[in-house]
C-alpha cells in the first residue's frame, strides 16, 4: 500500500506532466525571478523584444505570436533567466508528412 500512495503523489507533483506535451522550464523561472521588463525571443533565426508578461506562459505566447509564426503551434518551447531577463527559445518541431498513394 505504500507504494501505492508514493506513486500517486510522484504522478501529482508539480512539474511532472502526464498529457504527452512538452512543458515549459517552469522550474526556471520559480528559481530565479524575472526582474527585466522584456523578455528575448529567439525564434527562426530571428531574435526580437517582447514584454516579459507575455512571454511567460506557451499559451499567451503561442497566441501573440501565431499569425507571425505559424510554425509555434507544435514548437518546442524552453525559458532561461538570466540577471533577471527571461529568454524564451522556441524550436520548430518536425511534421510528419503525409503519404500521398
Amino acid at each position: 500500500m505504500e507504494n501505492e500512495t508514493n506513486t500517486s503523489q510522484e504522478e501529482d507533483a508539480p512539474g511532472k506532466s502526464n498529457n504527452g506535451e512538452t512543458e515549459s522550464t517552469e522550474s526556471t523561472d520559480a528559481t530565479a525571478p524575472v526582474t527585466d521588463p522584456k523578455a528575448t525571443i529567439k525564434i527562426e533565426g530571428q531574435t526580437f523584444e517582447l514584454d516579459a508578461s507575455l512571454a511567460q506562459e506557451d499559451k499567451t505566447l503561442k497566441v501573440v505570436l501565431q499569425p507571425h509564426f505559424a510554425s509555434i503551434e507544435n514548437a518546442n518551447i524552453t525559458r532561461e533567466v538570466k540577471d533577471g531577463k527571461l529568454s524564451v527559445t522556441i524550436v520548430k518541431r518536425a511534421q510528419h508528412k503525409g503519404y500521398a498513394a
